[in-house]
């Protein structure tokens, strides 16, 4: 009984280690050349799907078809995929060639035969491939192009979900994704007419196109989608319209003035503005939705990236919606991931504001009165140099006894508040309001005068000393 008992444990030990070196074969075929097969995009489709030429190499034609569906996966994960003139390229979902140590067992499992890796081609059962596209290569071996329809999303939830990669829009350093609201294009409303008396945009006629207000629905949709927390502007500017705010929009000469697209950012504190525009075009008798698409810094308006996305050539009509779904299918993982990017550099450096303290006439203080043995203006610069992401500094544009202008003052995206019911603190976003109001605060400890704080769009704020005698 022992020794039966001892050749069942030695042959259950040589058959578990026989699976672990076919394993292990299995992974080396696939990783040891990741340039062994071609793999390009041919299209994106609106239901998560893309589309890919692929080559694959094996016994039989049969076998070559195998190959090619574990490398359309592969390519998906572990490449960077080229792009064609109707797609862009795609970037690896992996972020590296191989697998990392602690994640081989799960790609072993995941590209075994039989594999999981097979429920993400979504058009397995009507695969194969054209005459032009078989090569007899000898000896029984033969490779085979193939176009594969991947389930592209349904694979990227899949790994996320088994906590191999992050998700796109995932939370970066633990704190909120960016807020975001979308506009037409200045450039666009201009050309079509969508504009006041006084030549500057306006939203309410441009939102009158059904286009583009189907358009910019389906946009933010897509973002929500995402996880992105999207305004509705129609929406905000509805709200908006009856605000005391919304007669000083593009009073343009006036300092404290700002324009409309800069007050409805303000009002739902956006991180990022979203801008688009579009054009039709014919390509050999066809037509296709060309957009612009541009991303922007609410507080600075500096641009942060922009791309170019199209649908496909049709004949007939462009349905405008669904070219412009299209188009964002196809940019997506770039579009997202840079959106990303940006977002962390401005959670590492900061939101990016300009602060402007001033002084009502009948205020007895100036910024050239001395507290404590320094001037008032000196004690200010402290207190922003105090508060500021540490190592960006800070550029005064102005200092006089009436007026101190700072710009470029990179202030900590996130602040801890105090809740003064349960005492308990938490990280909440900051912009340039919050900013100011903690300088007036300051500045009246110092002199006992009042402050008047009033924000700009999001990345400008006033401090006003003293009291506004004509409100008395």
């Amino acid at each position: 009984m022992k020794r039966i008992a001892l050749f069942t444990f030695v042959s259950l030990f040589a058959l578990l280690s026989l699976d672990g070196f076919a394993q292990r074969r299995q992974r080396a075929e696939i990783f040891a050349n990741p340039q062994n097969y071609d793999a390009h995009v041919i299209a994106v489709g609106t239901t998560g799907t893309k589309y890919f030429f692929v080559t694959g190499t094996g016994k039989k034609v049969d076998g070559a078809i195998i190959r090619a569906q574990i490398n359309a996966i592969h390519a998906c994960i572990f490449k960077t995929i080229p792009g064609t003139a109707g797609a862009e390229s795609i970037p690896s979902l992996y972020g590296q060639p191989e697998p990392k140590p602690e994640d081989e067992a799960f790609f072993d499992e995941f590209f075994a035969p039989s594999g999981m890796y097979l429920n993400f081609i979504a058009n397995r059962s009507t695969l194969k491939p054209e005459s032009k596209d078989v090569v007899n290569l000898g000896k029984g071996y033969y490779q085979v192009g193939l176009k594969v329809q991947v389930s592209y999303d349904d694979l990227k939830k899949y790994l996320v979900d088994h906590n191999i990669i992050k998700g796109f829009a995932a939370d970066i350093q633990g704190v909120a994704k960016p807020k975001m609201i979308i506009f037409p294009s200045d450039d666009w409303c201009k050309n079509e007419g969508y504009v006041d008396k006084n030549g500057n945009i306006d939203y309410d006629l441009a939102l009158s196109d059904d286009n583009l207000r189907d358009m910019i629905a389906a946009f933010e949709g897509f973002m929500s989608k995402n996880g992105y927390e999207i305004n509705n502007l129609r929406q905000e500017l509805n709200d908006f319209k009856n605000s005391k705010m919304y007669d000083a929009a593009e009073e343009y000469g006036n300092e404290k003035a700002a324009s409309m697209k800069d007050l409805l950012s303000s009002t739902v504190n956006a991180d990022m503005r979203i801008e688009f525009d579009y054009r039709v075009k014919d390509e050999a008798g066809k037509q296709f939705v060309e957009f612009n698409i541009g991303v922007y810094d609410a507080a600075t308006n500096k641009s942060l990236f922009s791309n170019v996305a199209r649908g496909t050539a049709v004949y007939g009509d462009a349905q405008m919606v669904n070219q412009l779904k299209e188009a964002i299918q196809n940019i997506q993982d770039s579009f997202l991931s840079q959106i990303n990017e940006k977002f962390a550099v401005m959670t590492r450096e900061g939101r990016e504001i300009v602060v402007i303290c001033d002084r009502f006439e009948s205020c007895g203080t100036s910024f050239n009165t001395v507290f404590d043995g320094d001037k008032l203006s000196l004690l200010i610069n402290d207190y922003i140099e105090s508060e500021v992401v540490e190592g960006t500094g800070f550029s005064t544009d102005q200092a006089s006894a009436n007026k101190l202008k700072y710009s470029q003052v990179h202030i900590p995206l996130y602040k801890e508040k105090k809740n003064k019911r349960t005492g308990k603190t938490t990280m909440v976003a900051q912009y340039a309001r919050d900013f100011g109001e903690g300088l007036a605060n300051y500045i009246t400890e110092i002199t006992s005068e009042p402050c008047r704080v009033e924000q700009r769009g999001v990345g400008k704020v006033f401090v006003t000393m003293g009291q506004d005698v004509t409100e008395e």
